[in-house]
């Protein structure tokens, strides 16, 4: 089912998508800023974020919506080594896998749950666009 999130986020999604397929595999390794991120360590960052929001949305769709804080700073620094260290041809994988999978799930939400998750869901943001056209501008640049 369409809502206000569909668009912008099949937009930024096949935005993703088109970067990550154009990608080589020695651009993963280029750096993205100056706090130890590469271009593949970023990509992987937006993977696990859409797959969190992704579990939380199937989890409240079962249990209803309860808190789930997340130190987003701590949590990106512990798995900043982890993210850089993917493979390039599991990131190209992952990254629009994890896309379509929060996008739909975001796309099945009833109204009245849409409208409750805008309310009650603050630990998951149903614009993944936001997120996704913040990065791409970063790995851009970085290509630059």
């Amino acid at each position: 089912m369409a809502n206000v999130y569909t668009e912008k986020n099949r937009v930024e999604r096949e935005a993703i998508a088109a970067l990550c397929d154009r990608l080589a595999d020695a651009d993963m390794d280029r750096p993205v800023g100056t706090a130890g991120w590469t271009i593949g360590g970023i990509l992987c960052h937006l993977a696990f974020y859409d797959q969190r929001a992704h579990l939380l949305l199937e989890k409240w769709k079962r249990e209803g919506i309860t808190p789930s804080p997340n130190d987003v700073d701590l949590v990106n620094e512990a798995m900043r080594p982890l993210f850089n260290a993917a493979r390039p041809e599991e990131v190209r994988k992952l990254v629009p896998a994890m896309a379509h999978a929060v996008d739909a799930a975001i796309d099945g939400l009833t109204s009245e749950m849409l409208a409750r998750v805008e309310k009650e869901g603050a630990a998951v943001r149903l614009s993944r666009a936001l997120h996704r056209e913040h990065h791409r501008a970063q790995i851009e640049a970085a290509l630059a």
